[in-house]
């Protein structure tokens, strides 16, 4: 029996073209010497990538390829043979930068940025590390573990990217067009993240490699770590060959965030012209820890040439513990002199000496203290998913037939715990206000702090709770089989199917607010001279921007070890009877401390924990596809390509319940009413067929010149979360002037998913022009156009409802409905990708390691089926695609010359609209055109008036850099820096005047820097 790790380099780029990972197969000639020889303008043999990092002439016109600049090559070589439009990251490139997951790795691939927030439609809560990807500005980008589908169960259909460890990775595929054996899914592509393999390391009997990091960031101030380690052995036994891999990688995380955010700047009449004045201000800090362990196994079996056998399992669990401390004034009846005070020229507020509370029914100041806000929050979660996959390939070399299969079960987590615990502070009755610089300036009266500073002040105001216990599944087969031609045009036909079934049980129990004791619910205003030993603490925003922004810089609040505990039960015990007098019910401050913990409100306090089965929404995707796939072109000639249609048949349900959540609130006769908690069950879903078409053609102009071109229709089945068929009706309110009095009915609230959404689909249409240099050098052109058809919106509306109250009474009113739709409109994205890679190989001595790598994207889109409301309630539908830069860039300096090796990186995306109806921008308000008058303008009726104000990310720009040194084949150290520029992170507001966009948030993060080590034998 010939040896497997003896195989022809033939069956090697045969093994490249079937779409092994690039750098897998750089592996398999590792055991090559490093002076192995790459004659210009060949394309190295998968053997040959294995080498260093840097190139020296070696006569005849020979370069001898060294280190890692090898990875470089790697990834071109993968772009090159590609069947569709790829990009690659191997991980020996990706480890040169401080990149602590997947979605920052994937942020210097052309055409791909980040999402530096939690969420793409969360623009309050900023993420240093990112937390989603877009290719080409679509967020639809499916998730693929070594070309099989994978998620995390956090209600959407694509893994956390941030959840997976980089280091058990070998390389990243970004996949920009389709073919039609590729899983159906990603509007915007497909992420493939490719996994060693022992049979990679087949020439050597046992490979270790193992790296170690400490970081530190600037505001966190805390030593972090990261480690990891690989072995992988290989055995020849009488039952074939035999390979065994493990490899598990452990890291800790620690950023500190800062935020200032200021509220939508409100329509108001002041001295008989109308002005537009912030509601309000917040600011504070939030500090994130995660700890993610990444375990992963491989188990390869060859009982001959023709067949393997392999077995791979892959865990990731991602830990997160964070706390914030924000404080807030937010009210709608904020008023200024405007003789004293800055306007642009669109009668937005600049600056003011004094910002007050006004009486709308005079128009006067009001003469009471301002109400500020302020919470303590902590919250802890843990995602595990689990990947255990079984794949068998026969490939006979006497046989044109090939046939390979796969099962996989997937298995994902996400268990979410949190409570905020709120409190108000009786401000000064007035606070300066200055937005003419780059960051806000809030200034209160001189002794201010006099107050800040006196516990009696601050009243224990609610909590807020919030729970999810998501578990999901996949179980999924596919079987392939492909049938080649000899000395035939056409080089095979590919026919294969893959079924699978994706469920997914989802708890979660909203964000249940609730007054802690307030005099009027059965309990007294306890305040902070009442709070029990240690559950009080001063906070100091120490440093906050690095000094540049101007706020009250030190607080009362709720204390960490209180939150901390998440016992509801135990925060809202009443107090012992008699603490207060009846007097003392609405400030019971003289009683001084209470012996333990407990401040009331405990009797209007939701069931804690999941009540079943309102808190749950199940889900389930049944999916068949069948595919044919033909592949033509002679071998070594000029054009070839592939043809082939793929055939989907989705089978949606959803099952949950929609609820009414209870809440006391005064009416707009004055009376103070409840309504009810109930809910009822709703169950539906979908069936769709779908055929996705696909033609990629490829023209060789020369050995170093290849033009691509293609059109696909690509499909994304809708989000768990948009498909679900729970929903919730409930009541928005205003902050009552009456400290301890129940909010202020403005109007209804409708939320909703709806099971029956269809599929978005997209019509793709790619060129590419590639040039391939020598030696890692390669530059690209790549124009590109798609349509989308029923793209999910998120959208705000006005429905029907009717409101159910506790004494059963019911009202029939108009609420302000957020609901996902299909957009009625098709969306539209054209744009061009420009990129390459450059070495200076002709300089002489140390200076021909220099070497420069950038790309530009550049898209444009329109989506004229959201809609937003601009500030007088108008409804407007010119809001581009969520999340699409216009330009892109990303600019590389690059240091390779042996021991060095040296990455200078500066990443870049212009503003991009983030949510076109995001909590804190989408509130009803009353417009005053005269004391005691509401008006509103847009349809002439004495009601609120309802707005969804467009909030986009700012342009942003971030340099990282590091560099490596190598102190012989088998050790290595390295250090890193993040945030060089110290990057702050706007978000604006639309919707105003002229088109104007106002500052909504500003973030600042850690600056970090790390050291490392990395060990290979």
């Amino acid at each position: 029996m010939i040896s497997r790790w003896h195989r022809s380099r033939s069956v090697q780029a045969e093994a490249l073209r079937m779409g092994a990972s690039a750098l897998a197969l750089a592996a398999v000639g590792a055991a090559l010497p490093a002076w192995a020889r790459v004659q210009p303008q060949d394309t190295p043999d998968a053997a040959q990538q294995a080498a260093g990092p840097d190139l020296e002439a070696a006569g005849d016109g020979e370069i001898v390829v060294t280190g890692r600049r090898a990875a470089l090559e790697a990834a071109d070589d993968r772009k090159r043979r590609s069947e569709t439009i790829v990009d690659s990251v191997v991980a020996d490139d990706a480890g040169k930068l401080p990149d602590n997951s997947i979605t920052e790795v994937l942020q210097r691939v052309s055409g791909v940025s980040i999402v530096r927030f939690s969420a793409l439609n969360d623009p309050d809560h900023f993420s240093a590390q990112g937390s989603g990807v877009q290719v080409r500005g679509l967020s639809g980008v499916a998730s693929r573990l070594n070309g099989r589908e994978i998620f995390s169960a956090n209600g959407g259909r694509a893994l956390l990217w941030g959840d997976v460890t980089p280091e058990l990775m070998s390389a990243v595929d970004v996949y920009k067009a389709s073919t039609a054996d590729l899983i159906e899914g990603g509007t915007g592509g497909q992420i493939d993240l490719r996994t060693r393999l022992p049979f990679d390391y087949r020439d050597q009997d046992v490979h270790i490699a193992a790296t170690g990091e400490l970081s530190l960031g600037d505001l966190a101030q805390n030593a972090d770590y990261a480690g990891s380690i690989l072995v992988s052995k290989n055995f020849e036994t009488g039952i074939g060959d035999i390979g065994v891999m493990v490899d598990v990688a452990r890291s800790r995380f620690t950023q500190l965030s800062q935020f200032f955010r200021v509220e939508p700047y409100f329509r108001t009449r002041l001295e008989g012209d109308d002005y537009y004045v912030p509601g309000g201000y917040a600011y504070g800090d939030e500090r994130f820890q995660r700890d993610r362990t990444g375990i992963y196994g491989a188990v390869q079996w060859a009982p001959s040439d023709a067949f393997t056998l392999t077995g791979t399992f892959f865990q990731s669990r991602y830990e997160n513990l964070s706390s914030d401390y924000g404080a807030q004034v937010a009210s709608q009846v904020l008023a200024v002199n405007p003789s004293e005070s800055q306007f642009d020229e669109n009668g937005l507020l600049v600056s003011s000496p004094s910002v007050f509370v006004r009486d709308q029914n005079t128009f006067l100041p009001s003469g009471g203290s301002i109400v500020s806000g302020g919470n303590k929050g902590v919250w802890d979660s843990e995602t595990v998913t689990r990947d255990y996959s079984l794949a068998a390939q026969f490939t006979p070399a006497d046989s044109p037939l090939s046939i390979k299969g796969a099962i996989q079960r997937v298995e994902s987590t996400n268990v979410l715990n949190r409570l905020d615990v709120f409190r108000d502070l009786n401000f000064p009755t007035s606070f300066g206000f200055d937005l003419t610089g780059d960051l806000p300036v809030v200034s209160v009266p001189t002794g201010s702090q006099a107050i800040f500073d006196n516990p009696a002040n601050y009243l224990w105001s609610a909590s807020m709770p919030h729970n999810e216990n998501n578990k999901g599944r996949l179980d999924s087969a596919n079987l392939d089989l492909e049938y080649s031609f000899d000395d035939s045009f056409f080089r095979s036909v590919k026919v294969g199917g893959r079924w699978s079934e994706r469920t997914e049980r989802d708890y979660n129990n909203g964000y249940n607010w609730a007054a802690l004791g307030r005099g009027w619910n059965g309990d007294p205003q306890l305040t902070f001279a009442n709070a029990a030993p240690g559950d009080i603490e001063r906070h100091t925003f120490k440093n906050f921007f690095r000094g540049d922004a101007v706020i009250p810089g030190e607080l009362l609040f709720p204390s960490y070890d209180l939150v901390s505990r998440l016992d509801r039960e135990q925060l809202t015990q009443s107090p012992p009877a008699g603490f207060c007098s009846e007097a003392q019910q609405y400030d019971c401050s003289a009683s001084g401390p209470l012996p333990t913990t407990g401040y009331g409100g405990g009797s209007g306090i939701r069931q804690i924990g999941f009540i079943e089965p309102d808190d749950r929404t199940d889900y389930r995707t049944q999916t068949w596809a069948g595919y044919a796939l033909v592949r033509f072109g002679r071998e070594g000639g000029q054009f070839s390509g592939n043809v082939g249609a793929r055939l989907v048949h989705i089978d949606n349900t959803s099952s949950g319940f929609f609820q009414q959540n209870s809440v006391q609130f005064i009416n707009s006769d004055g009376e103070t009413v409840t309504l009810a908690q109930q809910s009822g069950v709703r169950s539906a879903g979908a069936k769709f067929t779908r055929v996705l078409p696909s033609v990629n053609v490829e023209y060789a102009l020369s050995d170093s010149f290849k033009l691509r071109g293609g059109y696909n229709i690509t499909l994304d089945n809708q989000s768990f979360t948009a498909l679900r068929s729970s929903g919730t009706l409930g009541v928005a309110t205003s902050t009552n002037p009456v400290a301890g009095q129940p909010g202020i009915f403005t109007n209804f609230t409708l939320e909703s998913g709806d099971p029956t959404l269809k599929p978005t689909t997209a019509h793709n249409f790619d060129l590419s022009l590639e040039y391939y240099g020598r030696a890692g050098s390669s530059f690209h052109i790549a124009p590109f156009y798609k349509r989308l058809l029923d793209t999910a919106i998120f959208s705000l509306t006005q429905q029907p409802i009717t409101a159910t109250f506790t004494d059963g009474t019911t009202f029939e009113s108009l609420g302000a409905a957020t609901i996902y739709a299909n957009s009625p409109e098709a969306a539209e994205i054209k744009g061009v990708e420009v990129g390459g890679r450059y070495f200076f190989d002709m300089l002489p001595g140390w200076l021909s390691g220099i070497g420069v790598e950038a790309n530009y994207t550049f898209i444009d889109s329109k989506n004229p089926g959201d809609v937003y409301r601009d500030i007088n309630g108008a409804i407007h539908t010119d809001a581009p695609l969520v999340g699409l830069s216009k330009h892109n860039v990303n600019a590389t300096f690059l240091y390779e010359k042996d021991p060095f090796s040296l990455r200078i990186a500066y990443t870049w995306r212009s503003k991009y609209l983030q949510s076109t109806n995001a909590s804190g921008t989408n509130p009803t308000y009353s417009y005053y055109t005269a004391p005691g008058v509401v008006y509103n303008p847009t349809t002439g009726e004495a009601v609120g008036t309802q707005i969804a104000l467009p909030t986009y990310s700012d342009s942003y720009g971030q340099l990282d850099a590091g560099i490596r040194f190598k102190v012989n084949d088998n050790f290595s150290f390295g250090i890193q820096a993040q945030n060089l520029t110290n990057s702050t992170q706007r978000v604006l507001m639309g919707g105003y005047p002229g088109g104007k966009l106002v500052g909504r948030s500003w973030f600042q993060s850690d600056r970090r820097i790390a050291t490392s080590i990395s060990l290979v034998f």
